[in-house]
């Protein structure tokens, strides 16, 4: 048998499906339908993935709660399935509550249009075969895995992370749902972790990173195959529940500045630089240079300025004008 006998065998044995995965031009293919949206740019579509990424502690749960609530609230028909592979079961309640009582739904009794399942006890091929089953059965709209490394023994394994990431785009597109995974960030580049976290990045639809900045997360599109989304910010409120908010304001150094040097020198207090450079080391407690260095900015910043013997007193407008009004020109 010769090599063209030999490669028209392999084709003719061949079990392809050429018709079904061709791309046919006269039929009108829909575009994937929204299920969430922000300002009208939709982040998460049926029959596509997408991450969440942060560190630990930056409120990814939370904003899944959050979008939980978001899309139920739009959708009252609609279902939404949940597996969390990491917390306790205790906390996988509480993140369950939170979603109800965003939704003012009674927080004791079971809603069939949220399914929230722990496969912290699980063994790593379980869990896949959960969500895999799961998916199937409850036939959800959208679903959120709360811990993607769980799924796979090395995160740095070629294959495994592979095999992860056709199994979560076989399953959306041929349920028409909706997979959005969440992942770890690296603490040194804010990458996701591993080639689990390249392979998600590819194939994702959207790439979404948390990261919390005090009491507020800022939320920001890291990677979008639609338009982007403007960056956005929620908290933890007074009753546990997340929801959306303006930036913190940080003080400015300008302003920490100003509080510094209204201590040191209070009105009508004048003080040389050797004196004032002093009192700076001391109140914060720093060495010379960046005493000096403090100075400077504070002088440049019109927080203080210098008299015409070399002394120093806070910036006081009123003095200015009074003084500029005696010139002689």
């Amino acid at each position: 048998m010769n090599e063209n006998e030999i490669t028209y065998n392999l084709r003719e044995n061949a079990d392809f499906d050429f018709d079904g995965l061709l791309i046919d031009l006269s039929k009108n293919i829909r575009e994937p339908q929204p299920l969430i949206s922000l300002a009208e740019k939709p982040i998460f579509t049926r029959g596509n993935i997408s991450c969440i990424s942060g560190k630990a502690k930056s409120r990814k749960t939370f904003l899944i709660g959050l979008f939980s609530a978001q899309f139920l609230e739009i959708n009252d028909t609609s279902k939404i399935v949940i597996f969390d592979t990491e917390q306790a079961i205790f906390h996988v309640q509480k993140a369950t509550k939170r979603i109800h009582r965003l939704l003012e739904f009674d927080d004791n009794r079971n809603d069939n249009r949220i399914r929230v399942f722990t496969l912290r006890e699980l063994t790593t091929e379980k869990r896949r075969e959960f969500v895999r089953n799961a998916i199937q059965h409850f036939r959800p709209d959208l679903i959120f895995i709360d811990g993607a490394r769980d799924l796979m023994n090395d995160f740095n394994s070629i294959s495994e992370s592979s095999e992860l990431v056709n199994l979560l785009m076989n399953l959306s597109s041929v349920h028409n749902c909706h997979i959005c995974v969440v992942l770890h960030e690296n603490k040194a580049d804010n990458s996701l972790r591993g080639h689990a976290g390249t392979e998600l990045q590819n194939k994702s639809e959207t790439v979404i990173s948390v990261e919390a900045d005090g009491d507020v997360s800022a939320v920001n599109p890291k990677y979008c195959r639609n338009l982007p989304f403007e960056k956005f910010y929620f908290r933890v409120n007074e009753n546990g529940l997340p929801e959306y908010c303006e930036p913190s304001l940080k003080p400015k150094n300008t302003d920490k500045l100003q509080e510094l040097f209204r201590e040191l020198l209070p009105e009508n207090t004048t003080l040389s630089y050797a004196e004032l450079r002093s009192k700076v080391m001391e109140r914060c407690e720093i060495k010379d240079k960046t005493a000096e260095k403090k100075i400077k900015t504070a002088t440049e910043e019109m927080i203080i300025v210098k008299n015409s013997v070399g002394h120093y007193h806070l910036f006081v407008p009123e003095y200015v004008e009074e003084t500029q009004s005696n010139l002689p020109f």
